[in-house]
């Protein structure tokens, strides 16, 4: 079957999703109560899942006596929850959202977004990313087709071998540094816990945003930097557990993610003030990915959520 190698990735990164004990365990609990939310499965249900994502989660919540073990497990499930969500919204699009995975990401992008510490790099490896590829022929043909050379000239072959699986990494590398400076990226950091985690994606998101430093951090790795990019932001997306009530526009947790460079968003409705929806990142973040709107492109695909999408076990 033809297949592009944006939807070819997609296929990875949800299948990666459900390949983990915590996300697969839960998802027959979430799957009901989606179903129960989008009994028509329209475009704009689909859509509008960003508001109640918050109340599907929590059909799986234990409410008391929870481990830190716990907490951290919820923790991951919930990332790959709106991983889940935003691709569900996405197909169609040149836009792919990944759960950080070294054999998912194009090296170069990997590398764009190391933040350095001296001579030691690290990054927020838990969070998810977005990229959004650029408006070129060899993202949309059948992957099998694709025609493109290494960085050092040499071809790049789809197949290993004649029995070896499709060569991807290599494939998208090799396009992702032909285009980088065409290429968006978008980090989501994701938490349950607002109140204990809201610095941390306002420290990363200042680091990203800085041109230059004094202690001796850079951003970027063998010659790439998000700063040679088309576009870059950093985003907060949170369920979140604290009680609602607790949260105000004035809130210190609200005050740290105001100012992200790619916004603050939860499970919920909009809130003016406190937090966006998730599904506002789609338009906000996530857009350029089709000359269309995110509810034109998944009325499109809707004939096929239970046949060529059907690793996202909607159906």
């Amino acid at each position: 079957m033809s297949q592009n190698i944006v939807e070819y990735l997609r296929e990875l990164a949800v299948g990666q999703l459900f390949a983990t004990a915590g996300f697969s365990s839960a998802w027959p609990t979430w799957k009901a109560k989606i179903q129960s939310i989008i009994p028509a499965y329209t475009e704009h249900q689909i859509y509008d899942l960003g508001d109640s994502l918050r109340d599907i989660f929590y059909t799986t919540n234990t409410s008391s006596g929870r481990s830190q073990s716990d907490v951290s497990g919820g923790g991951a499930n919930w990332e790959a929850f709106v991983c889940w969500y935003l691709n569900l919204c996405l197909i169609g699009r040149r836009t792919v959202v990944i759960k950080h995975s070294a054999k998912l990401i194009p090296p170069c992008i990997s590398d764009a977004i190391t933040v350095n510490y001296g001579t030691f790099p690290s990054n927020t490896e838990s969070d998810l990313i977005a990229i959004i590829f650029p408006d070129s022929d060899e993202y949309m043909c059948d992957k099998e087709n694709i025609v493109i050379s290494d960085s050092n000239g040499k071809l790049v072959k789809t197949h290993k071998s004649t029995r070896s699986k499709y060569n991807y990494l290599e494939i998208i590398d090799a396009l992702c540094n032909r285009d980088f400076s065409d290429i968006e990226v978008h980090i989501i950091q994701c938490k349950t816990n607002w109140n204990d985690n809201a610095q941390v994606p306002m420290l990363w998101d200042a680091v990203y945003s800085a041109t230059n430093f004094r202690s001796g951090v850079t951003v970027g790795l063998n010659g790439y930097s998000i700063a040679d990019i088309r576009r870059f932001t950093y985003s907060f997306a949170t369920v979140p557990t604290v009680k609602l009530e607790k949260i105000k526009k004035d809130s210190v947790c609200v005050l740290r993610v105001m100012y992200l460079s790619g916004g603050n968003y939860w499970g919920l409705p909009t809130e003016v003030g406190v937090a966006n929806s998730i599904k506002e990142m789609l338009s906000r973040n996530l857009k350029t990915g089709h000359s269309d709107s995110h509810i034109t492109t998944i009325k499109r695909a809707l004939s096929e959520i239970g046949t060529t999408y059907s690793y996202f076990n909607l159906k």
